[in-house]
């Protein structure tokens, strides 16, 4: 496929699967690249027009502008987590993942709690090939279905482009996050707060998170990833 016809491809739907389009998108590093931003793109505008407004829009405009000032200023200056701290009290919102994450798991936490009305409406019915395109960037596979997969596609997480991925399981939906390992970042293996708990392990050369409800077994689903999951 030549570039100008990769590059329509890609702006009409960089989600294809069609396998010259995945053939060509792996040649080179640049086309992945290009590729992994319109999905971005693509994952912000379907969010937009997929989640209803919820009733509590306004505070929560307020929150996530105050979320976003925080991340900046936590790059900058850790000492400022108290400062954003009381911003977030002052809107009256008890949100205790507003704090600054204290592991990897408290940022899962926030980032499924933030993505929650998105995350119960959203049906994608992605394959295994389409997910083990977008493992492989991370040197990972998926070795067989393990259930339906709503959604998966690239995230920041902390900071750190990683996948984001929501499946079925017996127990009901749960979210999973691969993470690249960085220096100095690493998940507990358990973490949780009062509406949901978590797992995590490490895979090669990133870690697995998976986060259910509270009320919610996710013990065989941390097990069903472990053996599903493989480095490449």
């Amino acid at each position: 496929m030549d570039e100008l016809k990769f590059r329509r491809q890609a702006y009409a739907d960089p989600s294809s699967q069609e396998q010259d389009f995945i053939d060509a998108t792996l040649q080179e590093a640049a086309r992945q690249s290009f590729v992994d931003e319109l999905q971005l793109l693509d994952e912000h505008l379907a969010s937009a027009m997929k989640v209803a407004p919820p009733e509590d829009l306004a505070n929560r405009i307020l929150l996530q502008q105050n979320l976003n000032q925080f991340q900046q200023q936590k790059k900058r200056q850790r000492f400022h987590l108290a400062a954003a701290a009381s911003v977030a009290f002052v809107i009256g919102l008890s949100l205790t993942f507003i704090r600054q994450p204290a592991s990897l798991g408290d940022h899962a936490l926030a980032h499924v709690a933030h993505e929650a009305g998105f995350a119960d409406k959203v049906d994608e019915s992605v394959s295994l090939n389409a997910l083990n395109t977008k493992l492989a960037s991370f040197g990972g596979k998926m070795e067989q279905m393990p259930g339906h997969i709503y959604y998966a596609n690239y995230c920041d997480f902390d900071g750190v482009r990683s996948l984001h991925m929501v499946m079925d399981t017996p127990d009901g939906k749960m979210t999973v996050f691969f993470v690249p390992k960085e220096q100095n970042k690493s998940m507990s293996p358990e973490f949780g707060n009062d509406q949901y708990t978590g797992e995590a392990f490490e895979k090669g050369r990133f870690q697995i998170a998976v986060v259910g409800g509270k009320q919610q077994q996710i013990d065989s689903t941390v097990s069903l990833l472990r053996n599903s999951v493989s480095s490449i």
